[in-house]
Parts: structure tokens; C-alpha cells; sequence
């Protein structure tokens, strides 16, 4: 799949948002949109995760709530002082991350998440076609009927989050760790007589 949309190979791309959000229905006129962005880089041949970042969009088509700021931790005036227009985060991530030529992942189908906010402010997607739902490959691969959460997935292979939940970052580097021993795991099935060893950034 990975040659199939022309990416690299040597690296992937684990990726959160955090979308504006109420308790119940968005007030009227307000639609759910991207206002925080994580990414974490895999080194995919040494199963290396060798950086970590976030950026904050600022929205155009709501407002940050406060049982949004509760659970995400963004506030309006945080936003204010941090914030910057989607464009110009999308321009950071091509040109920092290089997000237009590798392979990227998320847990769950955030990719929607994205294209439909780049198509309500008309710029162009920073990321890649070569898209993977890690959190329905998952489900799949342990023969689950329904969706798995992170927090669950994290439980059934015996791990801990060690990123704060609902912050882009820390979703982003914890799916990274999460993907980096399970593709560790079947490695190591394969492949017995390799050591991978596990690195995450120090911080």
C-alpha cells in the first residue's frame, strides 16, 4: 500500500486532532473543527519514535466551549496567544514533517477530520492519501465485533499511557508507542533472533 501512493517508507506519521466540542448539540451556527493537531514521527525500520510536537488551529467556525477546555485543556485565551489558521499549520507540516510524503496514521477515521476542514477553508490537505485507521486495523487483528477504544487497547496489550488523554501530543505519542510494540510483538515472532529495542523521545 505504502508504494502504492509514492510515500516513504522509512518513516510514518502517528497523528491527533482535537476538534471543538459541547455538551450536547454545537450552538447554532457552530460546527466541529480542528484546533489542535499532534504528530509523532516512527522511524519504521528501528521502531524508533524520534519526534513529538503539537500546534494549536485556531477556528474559524466555533468557539472553544468550556466543556471543551475541560477536556482538552485549550482555552480561548490560550488560542488567542497560540493559535494560528489551519493554512499555516498545514504549511508547517509539509515543510517541517514533511507530511505530503510519508504514510500516516491515527487511531480512528481522523482523516475525515481533515479533508473536511481543509475543503470548508480551501487550502490543501497536508497529508498524504496513504491513510491507516490503526484503531480499526487493531479491532480486526484481535477479532473484536465492535470499535476499541485507545485506553482499552493500551489495557489488552499490557502497557500504560504515560501521554495526558484528549491533548493531540499525548494521544499522538501514545498511539506511536502503542503501534511501535505491537509491530514489536509480531517481529519478534517472525524474526526471534532480533533484538528491537523500544525508543521514545526523552523529555
Amino acid at each position: 500500500m505504502l508504494g502504492k501512493f509514492k510515500v516513504r517508507k522509512d518513516r510514518v506519521l502517528v497523528v491527533d486532532f482535537e476538534l471543538t466540542c459541547w455538551e450536547g448539540q454545537a450552538p447554532e451556527g457552530e460546527m466541529a473543527e480542528i484546533i489542535e493537531i499532534g504528530l509523532s514521527e516512527v522511524d519504521v525500520e528501528r521502531l524508533e519514535i524520534k519526534k513529538t510536537d503539537s500546534y494549536l488551529v485556531k477556528p474559524e467556525y466555533s468557539t472553544i466551549s468550556e466543556y471543551c477546555t475541560n477536556l482538552t485543556g485549550i482555552t480561548p485565551q490560550r488560542m488567542r496567544k497560540q493559535g494560528r489558521p489551519l493554512v499555516d499549520v498545514a504549511n508547517t507540516l509539509k515543510k517541517n514533517w514533511g507530511s505530503a510524503s510519508k504514510a500516516w496514521m491515527a487511531w480512528g477515521n481522523d482523516r475525515e477530520a481533515i479533508i473536511i476542514d481543509c475543503m470548508r477553508k480551501q487550502i490543501e490537505n497536508p497529508f498524504s492519501e496513504a491513510y491507516h485507521n490503526i484503531g480499526q486495523q487493531f479491532s480486526m487483528m484481535v477479532g473484536a465485533t465492535s470499535s476499541i477504544g485507545l485506553n482499552k487497547a493500551f489495557e489488552m496489550m499490557g502497557i500504560e499511557r504515560t501521554g495526558t488523554a484528549h491533548t493531540a501530543g499525548g494521544d499522538a505519542e501514545d498511539t506511536a508507542c502503542l503501534w511501535v510494540h505491537l509491530t514489536q510483538r509480531i517481529r519478534s515472532e517472525l524474526f526471534p533472533s532480533d533484538n528491537f529495542e523500544i525508543q521514545t523521545p526523552s523529555h
